[in-house]
């Protein structure tokens, strides 16, 4: 068996230090972007809430069983909040455009239901496209909703 520093590559204890905070801070951020409480994303991924909470400690600098979570965690995680495993643990910078709180939500809709609020997402376009469009007299078109 070989020591760590019998090979250069292999993570040492700071760098996986890293990654659990790395890994924390985007569940943490992504969960609030989504809109989502740590009990609400518990059950989209189909994990206790206490994972979630433990996940999200390593944050404060307590120590945490789940700072190493599994795979299969990961990707239950990185499913409910609608990104790549891989973004759960790239630096802020490498990280990707990161999806709104509707396409996560409607990542758990069926199609049936996508569609409906497609259509109506686009009649709102619509409304609002007339809506701001000048008049002839050069005064904006009101709505008849206000």
């Amino acid at each position: 068996m070989l020591l760590d520093q019998e090979m250069p590559d292999a993570p040492r204890a700071g760098s996986v230090n890293v990654l659990a905070m790395r890994l924390a801070a985007q569940v943490r951020e992504l969960r609030i972007e989504a809109g989502l409480t740590q009990a609400e994303l518990a059950s989209r991924a189909g994990v206790t809430v206490e994972t979630v909470a433990r996940l999200e400690r390593v944050l404060r600098g307590r120590a945490s069983a789940n700072s190493n979570p599994s795979l299969e965690t990961l990707a239950r995680l990185s499913e409910a909040l609608g990104v790549e495993v891989a973004e759960l643990l790239a630096t802020p910078a490498r990280s990707g455009h990161r999806d709104s709180r509707l396409s996560v939500v409607l990542r758990s809709a069926t199609p049936a239901t996508r569609r409906r609020v497609l259509r109506v997402a686009e009649a709102l376009l619509r409304e609002e496209v007339v809506e701001a469009r000048p008049a002839k007299n050069g005064h904006r078109r009101r709505s008849t909703t206000q």
